[in-house]
């Protein structure tokens, strides 16, 4: 590398850091995660929960929800819009005395214009809420033990909730954990953690734990 190319590259390095630490950014209260009553298969939430209150900052907690899924909310026969569903959700589980991250997680298809399909869809219009489904993220291979199915989905849906907290915080990046995954095989092949510059803005802003604390069991709930 020449000596000309190194310092462009040390600056576009020190404006991309600038502008990282330039951003606002506000934390979450609380994290919960709402998981829809046709969800099945929960073996994931219990190491969900533990992993995501290992490095985030604000508490994390799981519980049931019966929201109505309404014909209306369909985009395709199969599929749910999942703006609209992010908006209905929000409205449902409106928190007025404190800033509450809601993800709600369910077990049916979801889609947003201009793509065939979406893991997952957080919005940047000011509410603090996240739809996800779950329905392409748990492993479908024969031969693979329910404790391995649980530990891969969960996996998945953890890359994409802190991500999507990261984003409802103010984060506007697109590396490491931030990427956006177009398939399956580049959510599974992106790093669950963030970019150095990313994770020092979210730790200055209390969004993040400066190290990871605790540990959790990831032993399937069916094997307890």
């Amino acid at each position: 590398m020449s000596r000309t190319v190194a310092i462009l590259a040390a600056l576009a390095g020190m404006a991309w850091v600038s502008a990282a630490a330039a951003q606002s950014y506000v934390p979450p209260d609380e994290v919960v995660i709402y998981l829809h009553k046709d969800l099945q298969e929960r073996d994931f939430v219990e190491g969900l929960v533990c992993e995501l209150g290992r490095v985030l900052a604000a508490p994390v907690h799981a519980e049931d929800t019966d929201l109505p899924l309404r014909r209306s909310y369909l985009m395709t026969p199969t599929q749910l819009d999942a703006d609209k569903l992010r908006a209905v959700f929000g409205d449902a589980t409106a928190v007025l005395d404190r800033r509450v991250f809601r993800y709600l997680v369910l077990p049916y298809d979801l889609k947003v214009n201009g793509l065939n399909y979406v893991f997952a869809s957080t919005g940047v219009d000011g509410v603090a809420v996240g739809v996800m489904s779950v329905t392409r993220l748990i492993p479908r291979q024969d031969g693979l033990s329910r404790k391995k199915v649980s530990d891969v989905t969960g996996d998945r849906l953890y890359k994409l909730m802190l991500k999507s907290v990261a984003v409802l915080s103010g984060l506007r990046s697109n590396g490491c954990i931030m990427a956006f995954p177009r398939s399956l095989e580049e959510l599974d092949r992106k790093p669950a953690e963030f970019c150095p510059q990313d994770k020092a803005a979210l730790v200055a802003s209390g969004v993040l734990k400066e190290r990871p604390y605790g540990a959790c069991d990831a032993v399937a709930m069916a094997y307890r």
